[in-house]
């Protein structure tokens, strides 16, 4: 154990001293191509890396692929170049993005021991988009990232999933594959029509759909949004419809420091794999309170969501789908709730989520948080086991952020999940997981 101690220190220091080798080198990376005659190319460089240790894995169970493995460290690195081209023409403009990464995954794998192994690697184009745009119409077309809202729904249609891109946790991997996409934005409404296709890890899908939302302004944002999945390969999606109606930073007359967010989700259609209809249902309310004239402006947060189940004695499929959720749209906690149960168990179905958060900021570019969870199913199953009781577990995150520019985001972190009877039936075992972990992105520009 010493010496397995010794071994992650000397990891943590490796990567700590890489990432002052690229802070001091960012400078000489910043580039502008090119700009003469309207045209202009630029380029930048965006690393990203991940470490994390944890214990007690899967509660006690082990990692999935390696039982005998209670603890495990991983570390995940990815590197990002990117080149921007844009052409100007009379009130408008023709532009192209153009992307890859090259990532990587070492040490021990992925802690839960089900997505990334150690040793996997990819290399690939990340966005590969064209299009043109004024004023009001922006048209596209290719590998491009795309969200909806804060990501609750649609926001990433590529999972991370470690045999074909290499690492997990970090994210590198963000657009979806070729995509067709209109904006339209007109005062005092915005509208999208989108035709998307994710990534093999969710299915090679295809979506389609609109999206309508009020211009942001100081009373909020609100949005519907339907789309159809036309095609999925492995996930028996294809045939669904999926509709929703969604609020974000609406205000409170008289409470200016306070700010809503919600949104509700219904899936219906049937699938055209089982022939089982649809019927699925999720949804969140979320309250942000900050005091903002208070020293470290303290900020309290509450949500409920709530992923509904399968119901076993009826021939419909009740079961919510997590679909295409992102990643840190908002905060760290938009949308995988939780970096246990979050992260490696529950997947935004047959959940219910508390999440009740506390951030501080003593100076002004850096935050200290603390997250409590408390997990539970919608129904007594678990991915189709069946399980005694609804209570999962509770969780408690713990968090440091640093952002001194747009270029370098830094979190430190520390979880701890505390199963209950639930995850008890699921992995036979009652430990407890903790896991400290350290993220980094920094993007030369």
């Amino acid at each position: 154990m010493e010496s397995r101690m010794k071994f992650v220190i000397s990891q943590v220091a490796r990567f700590t001293s890489c990432v002052i080798l690229l802070l001091h080198c960012g400078p000489v990376a910043s580039l502008e191509l090119y700009s003469s005659n309207n045209k202009s190319a630029t380029g930048e460089l965006k690393f990203l890396g991940g470490l994390q240790y944890g214990t007690g894995l899967n509660f006690g169970y082990g990692a999935i692929d390696s039982p005998s493995e209670k603890s495990r460290a991983t570390l995940s690195l990815a590197v990002k170049p990117r080149l921007d081209l844009v052409w100007q023409i009379e009130n408008s403009e023709f532009y192209s993005t153009l992307s890859m990464v090259a990532a990587t995954t070492t040490l021990d794998g992925e802690l839960s021991g089900q997505i990334v192994r150690s040793g996997d690697q990819a290399f690939d184009t990340d966005s590969t988009k064209v299009g043109w745009r004024n004023e009001f119409i922006d048209l596209s077309y290719g590998g491009q990232e795309f969200t909806i809202g804060d990501g609750f729904v649609v926001g990433d249609g590529n999972f991370n999933k470690g045999a074909a891109d290499g690492q997990y946790w970090i994210g590198a991997f963000t657009a979806w594959r070729n995509s067709a996409i209109i904006r339209i934005d007109t005062s005092p409404l915005r509208f999208d029509g989108f035709w998307l296709r994710t990534d093999d890890d969710l299915g090679d899908a295809r979506v389609v759909g609109v999206n309508l939302e009020t211009a942001e302004n100081e009373l909020g944002t609100l949005g519907l949004m339907y789309f159809e999945i036309i095609q999925d390969d492995n996930f028996a999606l294809d045939g669904m419809r999926v509709a929703s109606i969604r609020g974000a930073d609406i205000r409170v007359p008289f409470l200016q420091d306070l700010k809503l967010f919600g949104e509700y989700v219904i899936e219906r259609g049937r699938s055209k794999e089982t022939g089982f209809k649809n019927n699925g249902n999720g949804w969140y309310i979320e309250g942000n309170y900050a005091f903002s004239s208070w020293p470290w402006k303290p900020t309290f947060i509450y949500r409920y969501a709530h992923f509904s189940g399968d119901e076993s004695t009826t021939n419909q499929n009740e079961e919510y789908r997590g679909l295409f959720f992102t990643i840190f749209k908002r905060d760290w906690d938009t949308w995988y709730q939780g970096e246990v149960a979050g992260e490696f168990h529950l997947f935004n179905q047959n959940q219910v989520t508390q999440m009740a958060k506390m951030k501080v900021y003593p100076g002004q570019n850096w935050s200290l948080g603390i997250w409590y969870y408390s997990h539970d199913l919608d129904t007594k199953q678990y991915f189709g086991k069946v399980v005694s009781d609804l209570d999962w577990a509770e969780e408690v995150n713990l968090g440091f952020e640093y952002f001194p520019s747009k270029q370098l985001y830094i979190y430190a972190g520390y979880a701890w999940g505390m199963p209950h009877q639930a995850a008890i039936d699921v992995f036979q075992h009652n430990r407890d997981t903790h896991v400290v972990q350290t993220f980094i992105s920094y993007t030369f520009r």
